[in-house]
């Protein structure tokens, strides 16, 4: 194999793959990633971890065909700290990878691309154009409050649905705390109803991350078992998690007897402060509401107390004093952008819900704590 490629391209088509390399892999090839020069002039980089897989196409001048397998690693550290434009890559019957970029050469020995896992391919799959940006907002406010706990598979992604008509709607939970989202991902998308799916963390990541990339411009669809993303000559595929998701809808409070509305950067602030001396185990805060007032309450044995006051608006209801995990409400106030957020309450021990005041699009549900 031979070829000369842009250092700036291939830094990038390396760097796109970093996610999906796996060191602590059982198949110690899974932590090298695929090279394969063909003759239409094309370098192909790809990855994978048999769960999530990267394949992207970059151009370059081929002056011979080939294909092997290297540290990923180890050779995007040397492709991004190259002094040049142009990088020379060349590939000897004893599998050496040699890189030569102005006065620097580096040698790394590779490996047979015989024993690398058989990639998927997208061919004659229907992929489906979507707004990138609305898929992106999709991801941000759901991606956080998913289950880390491997004892629960189905928590470990996102529940995926779409709903008809090109509408998305994707939920996550970690049984502490949910995250609701829906999207229109536009006129072309062509989305029919599907039963949901469940799209593991790690891949959620990914696509957050190509979509960051590349924008707008992308097209989205199912093969078998995987999610399958395209933009231009990048394929990102992400097997989805084999679990059946809970009944969300039984957690979200379809009444409330209490509704307040808090400036949204000014709620968070407060929090942050009152946070610094809340337990750190539990991050624990009180919620004290009245007619006018929010009054937000840490108090730590081992520390000290921490106290302050809020205006709120539109108090609707009694008093009520309730507790929630400050780091989760945190969480959520950051994923918002709306001035102005809504707190929607029943009793001291009911789940509250949070809302963007004029966006009936989202919500996020916060489980009370006891303190």
């Amino acid at each position: 194999m031979q070829l000369v490629i842009s250092r700036e391209a291939l830094s990038r088509g390396l760097a796109r793959v970093q996610g999906v390399l796996n060191r602590k892999a059982t198949l110690p090839v899974l932590s090298n990633a695929l090279l394969e020069a063909s003759v239409d002039g094309f370098l192909r980089i790809a990855a994978t971890d048999l769960d999530v897989t990267f394949d992207g196409r970059l151009p370059a001048r081929v002056v011979l065909a080939g294909r092997i397998t290297v540290d990923g690693r180890r050779l995007y550290e040397i492709a991004r700290n190259l002094p040049g434009e142009e990088v020379s890559i060349s590939v000897d019957e004893d599998l050496r990878i040699v890189l030569r970029c102005k006065t620097s050469e580096f040698v790394l020995l590779g490996a047979s691309a015989d024993g690398y896992p058989a990639l998927p391919s997208a061919g004659g799959v229907g992929l489906h154009r979507i707004d990138g940006t609305a898929f992106r907002s999709l991801i941000e406010r759901t991606q956080f409050s998913v289950s880390t706990e491997e004892s629960r598979p189905a928590l470990n992604g996102v529940f995926l649905h779409c709903i008809g008509a090109g509408r998305v709607r994707m939920v996550s939970t970690d049984g502490h705390r949910l995250s609701l989202a829906e999207r229109n991902l536009g006129p072309d998308s062509n989305l029919g109803e599907r039963d949901g799916v469940i799209v593991p963390r790690k891949g959620i990541g990914e696509i957050k991350r190509l979509l960051d990339e590349v924008g707008n411009e992308v097209e989205f669809g199912f093969l078998q078992n995987n999610l399958v993303m395209r933009s231009g000559d990048l394929l990102l595929f992400v097997r989805l998690i084999d679990a059946a998701f809970p009944d969300y809808n039984l957690v979200i409070p379809r009444s409330s007897e209490r509704r307040v509305s808090v400036e949204r950067s000014v709620f968070f602030s407060a929090i942050k402060r009152i946070a610094i001396l809340a337990s750190e185990r539990t991050h624990g805060m009180r919620l004290e509401f009245s007619k006018t007032k929010l009054t937000l309450v840490s108090d730590n044995p081992d520390l000290g107390k921490a106290r302050e006051e809020l205006e709120v608006e539109g108090f609707t209801g009694s008093d009520l004093m309730i507790a929630f995990n400050s780091k989760y409400v945190m969480e959520i106030l950051s994923v918002l952008t709306a001035e102005r957020v809504v707190l929607l309450l029943n009793e001291a021990l009911s789940p509250g819900l949070i809302r963007e005041e004029a966006n009936d699009d989202d919500l996020f549900v916060v489980m009370p704590m006891r303190l």
